[in-house]
């Protein structure tokens, strides 16, 4: 091992490559800084030569703004050295620090730094002002960036040799295009095989196999590419074939055999219970194991998946397990059982081989074809920056050159998180001698990290580059020199971490005792006493606690000390420096979400606030579920599982009666066609829209916020939801479409996600910190409790074949294993698990300022103490002088080795560092609920303005709003906001999705007859949505606009309908154009340049008095509404289906889907009449009529309504047809047509009606005729 020498960031050189290694709370970040600015100074580079890299976003920004404010601090501490006037040195200063106060300022940047400089005649004062300040002037340019965002600018500079497409676009995230290239490959390879061979197929359902898995396969081989893959020999071999004669025999007897007599078999095993291990055979395994041979048996192929449990019925297990003097039940079917779960599992072998030769191929082909398909695409990922870089640097030498020239020096922040990759391209450019300068010294490069923190192995970053960079500097340093916590903790921390030689467990990494700093801190009191670092023992006098109630003891006690500390401090008992403790200042420290959902529970027992921080993905969260359920029935209205399992979600807020009623209930009931019509209504705003519209709709009717955030944990499930939200529309932005991005949703639900996932905080209130260890790097709390750190469960590899460790220095992906063999790859994996597991210990128990309290001891895991005996906290008090693979294995008897790990503990104690029993029952403080201030009475702020309280965006349904009940929400009527696109018939269509005449009835359709298409809000957006696509000249574009709105707008579940519905769709285009509608007017006749396809409008309702409209209505012989008896203020918008132009007249046009009967007469003009008059359509076509007579007034030089306007047609298109037009009814009246020319005084009322504030005089008028009549709305009488 490299000796690491102190750091003396004054006077270190400045050349070659060096090695920085900063233990936590050292002062990293302020040793960054300060290197940074002796490079502007000593070296006169320029801030866009010094290149700054980390690895987050968050990170970079953090060194920029530290950097900044560092060189703006010196330029303001050099002020006092110059005049004031023409900012020279002051020449009247009796010392070369003319001004300064030494022992006014302890910066040791200015009084070590820059005295040094100017005292050695090295610098002028003035010429180091003006470096600073031209650095600061341009530091907006400076160098400082991610990995991929220097890769990105060093790729601009040279596109061509690192073989870039001309022009690209830099997407997050290739995951797309590998899906793809992952389905042709399974469709090209797998699937043959598959076909070939049943038992194969059955395997890869059971394994869970499948494009996706290509997928994750390939990424991880993308983001490692520096990994060896080690294979099994058998791979090289081809596929076996499958079941030969001797085990189908054996198969077709054991069937017979279990067919006759499987009661007795199950029946002889149960008396045979007594005489087995009763761990292993019990009622239960039992019932398993006659389940899986029912299950394997019945199948009637020898080549079913047989599960694991069977084998408890063969010959082989029954004598293993057996009691010691006992006899195995006999019986011929457990020899025959013997024989096939022998054979399975060569079959299972076999397919795993199989299996891997696939993988193998897939492996060795997708990366070129990967690029190939990217190149052709012209995009580029983040990762394929690193890639492209690093191949560009080895073909092309001089770029190294060019890069070093463009940026001299590098200094790399948390380098112990660097992959091989990353390294590579570093060294390239600062680690060897430039072509052009061979005999200069590489470098400068400073590499700043700490491998006692490497802690994202996930991420791909590999500790073993940090240890072998090391060993390769050319000079090595140490930051010993703790600034962040008092002398007692770190005195406890260099016990703890001091007591195993190997506590880190890997060769190469060992703790290096760290000494306090001279920062200066205000102290903790507490009038308790309690110990810097109190270690908790777990309870094991009897017998150890289980994992899950050792877990509620810890967050019990937690929760206990944290509201004693906070109850303290709200008397003034538990102080920092003069203030009180506050809750900000306290963490708890997790491994998992489920732990700090835990803790935040226990701590809400005691009324203590808390905040969860996490580097957990959102989408790994419930609401992650719970959106995707949402968005799979929004995108799908009639699919009525989906609408069941989103109503069931919390966003909906059903209690149970309501989700009893929609679980039995029709999809024909009028809940369940309200709530399908607001999903429908949410799919056409998402659609004309986007995502986020049809989101914040959602969550305004919805009530959502509201409802959550009264919720405990309510605000960390709102943020979960706005950041969700927020990410689906980034998505919906970058590749619009809903089954794209339910299938991005459905993707990330099972991927890490990237920084911009991680669950964000859900409150910036004076909070206890519930932290991951995992994002507590970095940070730094006063008193920090860690309740859970004594688990000493190893985190699991992941479910993708193969194993990841590394085989000395070389990174190894060895699939050697997943065969299910064993192999020294699973203990290599362990070693480093293990290792990582430690680094994590550290992590967490070095975050405390003031006071450090840590649960340790032992638990019984399964029965047993093997995995606390075996965990890593233990390992550091214990492990010193024992191999680690004999600690993880030990045999040594369980008492003895609880008895030397609690005496190892014993040891430890000492100064700081105490070991007490954990509190639990008595122990714990009845009276620790935190006393809070009285809540100050709160009450509005008086308006200093008269406010328009009923301003709206109105629509002709939301004025309907009270004619058709909507769908319940937790028992109350659910408010909806005015809804500005089309109805599309939604309650006129309310009935049974796909009913249809009973059968027998002589009325009975033809089958593709337009009367059998589907009913509902979903068939009439399909409906009209193929006339809005249909070019009514061109019955040959036909085909294409029906396809088009069954796929756009699908009316209903089942592909197998869809050859029907479309024909039934061609046969009502035929009809309804063929129509005559009025006298010479035929549809097909109009051209699309005639038309205006749903037309929108808007116009100004200033103070528009809903009673008057009712009174003029009625004024002028149109049926009476139900209006509410409010006034309308703001504006009207809607959507005219269509309006075209016909024989010099404006035709509007509606068109309607309604069921109305199967005969002519039920389409006839008493019919048409009663259902427009139902709905209130009358109330719409003179809004319509309004909006498009105002839109030719002004359009139209010499515009007449009685001479330009035609009219407005409502078409009741399933009895629009022309065999009926012509044989049943006389006349004007055409079946499923109705029309309406209003008279040109009544559109002129409404025209003055909708402008009436300026006529209160009319707005009275019609009120007080509103009510002249029989219907009244103030509930007095109808």
């Amino acid at each position: 091992m490299t000796q690491l020498i102190d750091l003396d960031v004054f006077s270190c050189d400045l050349d070659g490559v060096c090695l920085i290694e900063a233990s936590a709370g050292t002062g990293k970040t302020w040793n960054i800084c300060a290197l940074y600015v002796r490079l502007l100074l000593e070296k006169q580079l320029t801030v866009e030569q010094i290149l700054v890299v980390t690895f987050t976003n968050a990170a970079t920004a953090e060194l920029r703004e530290r950097i900044r404010g560092r060189l703006a601090g010196l330029v303001a501490a050099m002020a006092p050295v110059f005049g004031e006037e023409d900012g020279t040195a002051n020449e009247d200063a009796e010392d070369e620090f003319p001004d300064f106060d030494r022992d006014a300022s302890d910066d040791p940047l200015f009084n070590v730094m820059i005295a040094g400089l100017i005292e050695r005649g090295e610098m002028t004062p003035k010429a180091i002002r003006d470096c600073l300040q031209t650095a600061l002037r341009a530091f907006d340019q400076a160098s400082i960036h991610t990995i991929h965002g220097f890769c990105q600018r060093a790729l601009a500079e040279v596109p061509f040799a690192a073989g870039l497409p001309f022009a690209y676009e830099l997407v997050p995230d290739d995951n797309g295009v590998r899906h793809d290239l992952a389905v042709e490959f399974w469709r090209r390879v797998v699937e043959p095989l598959a076909a070939q061979d049943d038992g194969f197929a059955a395997w890869l359902v059971d394994r869970k196999r499948s494009p996706g898995t290509l997928t994750d396969q390939l990424a991880r081989r993308l983001k490692k590419p520096m990994s060896a893959l080690r294979w099994p020999a058998a791979v090289e071999g081809q596929a076996q074939a499958s079941a030969d004669a001797a085990l189908l025999a054996t198969y077709a007897a054991a069937s017979d055999c279990w067919e006759a007599e499987a009661s007795a078999i199950a029946d002889l095993m149960r008396a045979a219970l007594p005489s087995y291990k009763k761990n292993i055979y019990h009622e239960t395994s039992l019932a398993q194991a006659v389940s899986a041979w029912q299950r394997y048996l019945g199948a009637r192929d020898a080549a079913a998946l047989l599960s694991p449990k069977a084998e408890l019925l063969t010959t082989t297990r029954l004598a293993k397990d057996i009691k010691k003097g006992e006899t195995p039940p006999d019986h011929r079917f457990f020899e025959m059982a013997d024989v096939l779960v022998r054979a399975r599992a060569d079959a299972d072998e076999r397919y795993a081989m199989q299996w891997l030769r696939i993988l193998r191929e897939w492996l060795t082909q997708a990366p070129d074809q990967l690029a190939l398909r990217k190149r052709e695409l012209r995009v580029v990922s983040f990762d394929d920056l690193l890639g492209n870089i690093a191949r560009a640097l080895t073909q092309h030498p001089d770029l190294a050159d060019a890069l070093r020239s463009r940026y001299p020096c590098a200094l790399i922040d948390e380098f112990q998180d660097t992959d091989p990759l990353q390294f590579a391209i570093f060294s390239a450019v600062y680690g060897q001698r430039a072509m052009s300068a061979p005999d200069e010294t590489p470098g400068p490069m400073f590499m700043v990290g700490d491998p006692k923190q490497a802690i994202y192995s996930f991420r791909a970053a590999d500790l073993h580059t940090y240890l072998a960079a090391r060993e390769n500097a050319d000079a090595a340093y140490t930051l010993a020199v703790n600034q962040r916590s008092t002398p007692a903790i770190i005195e406890a921390g260099n016990r703890l971490f001091g007591a195993n030689d190997r506590a880190f467990v890997l060769d190469g990494l060992e703790y290096p005792p760290v000494r306090p700093g001279a920062r200066r801190r205000p102290p903790l009191s507490d009038v308790r006493e309690v110990a810097d670092f109190t270690v908790w023992w777990l309870p094991d006098d009897d017998e150890p606690l289980s994992k899950d109630d050792a877990q509620q003891a810890c967050a019990r006690a937690t929760a206990a000390e944290v509201a004693r500390l906070l109850a303290g401090a709200s008397r003034g008992e538990v102080l920092v420096g003069e203030r009180p403790l506050a809750p900000a200042d306290i963490a708890v420290i997790v491994q998992t979400h489920r732990q700090g959902a835990l803790m935040k529970a226990m701590l809400a027992e005691h009324a203590v606030g808390s905040v969860e921080l996490t580097q957990d993905s959102v989408f790994a969260s419930e609401e992650a579920e719970t959106l995707l359920r949402v968005l799979r029935a929004v995108e799908s209205p009639g699919d009525v599982r989906a609408l069941r399992a989103a109503l069931a979600t919390e966003l909906f807020g059903l209690d149970a009666t309501a989700l009893y009623r929609m679980q039995t209930s029709e999809a024909s009931d009028a809940e369940a066609i309200a709530w399908i019509e607001r999903l429908q209504r949410y799919r056409q705003l998402w659609i004309d829209r986007g995502f986020s519209a049809m989101w914040r709709t959602l969550m305004r009717e919805l009530g959502l916020a509201a409802r959550l955030v009264a919720q405990s944990g309510g605000e960390r499930r709102l943020t979960n939801f706005m950041h969700l939200a927020e990410l689906a529309q980034a998505r919906w932005a970058e590749q619009p479409g809903m089954p794209a991005l339910l299938r991005w949703l459905a993707s990330q639900r099972n991927a890490s996600g990237g920084e911009e996932a991680q669950l964000r905080l859900e409150s910036d209130q004076n909070l206890v910190q519930i932290v991951t260890v995992h994002k507590s790097k970095g940070l730094e709390y006063g008193v920090v409790f860690c309740p859970f750190l004594w688990d000493g469960a190893v985190r699991d590899g992941g479910s993708l074949d193969g194993l990841e460790y590394h085989d000395g220095p070389t990174a190894v992906i060895d699939f050697t294993d997943a065969a299910g063999k064993g192999s020294p790859a699973a203990a290599a994996l362990r070693q480093e698990q293990s290792a990582e597991q430690a680094r994590l210990l550290y992590v967490a128990l070095t975050r405390a300022v003031y006071r450090c309290y840590l649960a340790a001891g032992i638990y019984a895991s399964r029965r047993s103490v093997k995995e606390a005996c075996g965990g890593m906290l233990n390992w550091l008090a214990a492990g010193q002088g024992v191999p680690f693979d004999a600690w993880i294995t030990s045999t040594v008897d369980t008492d003895e080795r609880v008895a030397a790990i609690r005496s190892a503990w014993k040891a430890l104690v000492g100064g700081p560092l105490a070991v007490v029993p954990l509190p639990t029952g008595d122990a714990l403080d009845a009276g620790t609920r935190v006393a809070h201030d009285a809540a100050p009475e709160i009450t509005t702020r008086a308006s200093t303005r008269a406010l328009r309280e009923v301003w709206r965006i109105g629509s002709f349904s939301g004025l309907l709003a009270g004619m058709h009940a909507g769908p319940q929400l937790g028992g109350g009527q659910l408010s909806a906001p005015e809804r500005t696109r089309p109805d599309y018939d939604a309650q006129a269509n309310a009935g049974p999705t796909f009913a249809l005449p009973p059968e027998g009835d002589d009325a009975w359709p033809p089958a593709d007859d337009i009367l059998r298409f589907p009913r509902g809000p979903a068939a009439g957006e399909s409906l009209h949505r193929v006339f809005e696509l249909a070019d009514f000249q061109s019955r040959a574009q036909w085909p294409h606009a029906v396809s088009r709105a069954l796929r756009e707008r699908p009316p209903g579940r089942g592909a197998e309908h869809n050859d029907t519905w479309r024909a039934m769709m061609m046969n009502m285009l035929a009809d309804t154009l063929a129509t005559p509608l009025r006298p010479g007017l035929h549809l097909a006749d109009v051209a699309l340049a005639e038309r205006l396809t749903e037309m929108e409008f808007t116009y100004p309702a200033d103070a528009v008095s809903l009673d008057a409209l009712r009174g003029l209505l009625r004024q002028f012989g149109y049926p009476d509404l139900p209006l509410d008896a409010t006034v309308l203020r703001g504006y009207l918008k809607g959507f005219i289906d269509l309006v075209f132009r016909h024989g010099g007249q404006w035709w509007i046009l509606d068109w309607k889907s309604n069921y109305l009967g199967t005969a002519p007469e039920n389409y006839g003009a008493d019919g048409l009449r009663e259902a427009m008059a139902e709905h209130g359509y009358h109330l719409q076509y003179l809004l319509y009529t309004l909006a498009l007579h105002r839109y030719l007034q002004r359009r139209m030089t010499h515009y007449d309504y009685d001479r330009d306007m035609g009219g407005s047609l409502y078409l009741f298109v399933r009895g629009v047809r022309p065999d009926w037009a012509s044989a049943h009814l006389a006349g004007d009246d055409v079946p499923g047509v109705f029309f309406d020319k209003p008279s040109h005084e009544m559109v002129d009322a409404l025209d003055r009606l909708f402008s009436a504030g300026e006529n209160p005089a009319l707005v009275q008028a019609l009120a007080l005729d509103s009510r002249s009549g029989d219907a009244v709305l103030d509930g007095e009488g109808v």
